[in-house]
């Protein structure tokens, strides 16, 4: 039973972290403003999905190996979903978070969301070489577990 280095008094069980990503999913693929553009990132690989989710966030709040990031697919993520989507997502993991962890928990949850739809949409909002440079820097950040830095 891991403890985030970041936060040391909150703790995280490995059921509370896969119930969080299964119920991110459900809701996901409930929203019909995300249900287009998720199908066209996950199709029907939603059990990969979750568990991908899983993996990113154990790695990003315990810091015990890299996230696994496909470059791909965040460039097809920062393509298919706009503005509205992405804050739509992070207020779903919210909402997800407050449902499957104690407060304190869910807080640091909410904030690698916030991190993250702020990463995500910096991306989106540049076009060309320009936003081949920042997702490049992006899937680095990702990649290298330093999503919570904010140096």
């Amino acid at each position: 039973m891991p403890f985030p280095p970041f936060a040391p008094s909150v703790f995280f069980d490995e059921a509370d972290i896969d119930t969080l990503a299964a119920e991110f999913s459900e809701r996901v693929r409930r929203s019909p403003l995300l249900r287009p553009a998720m199908d066209g990132l996950v199709g029907n690989r939603w059990e990969d999905a979750e568990a991908a989710m899983g993996g990113f966030l154990r790695s990003t709040l315990f810091l015990q190996e890299r996230p696994a990031v496909d470059g791909d697919w965040l460039a097809r993520a920062v393509r298919m979903l706009d503005d509205t989507a992405i804050d739509l997502l992070a207020d779903i993991l919210l909402d997800c978070a407050l449902v499957a962890l104690p407060l304190h928990s869910a807080a640091v949850v909410a904030e690698i969301s916030e991190q993250l739809a702020r990463l995500l949409k910096s991306v989106a909002a540049e076009d060309g070489v320009a936003q081949q440079r920042l997702l490049l820097r992006a899937r680095a950040r990702l990649s290298t577990g330093a999503l919570m830095n904010r140096f």
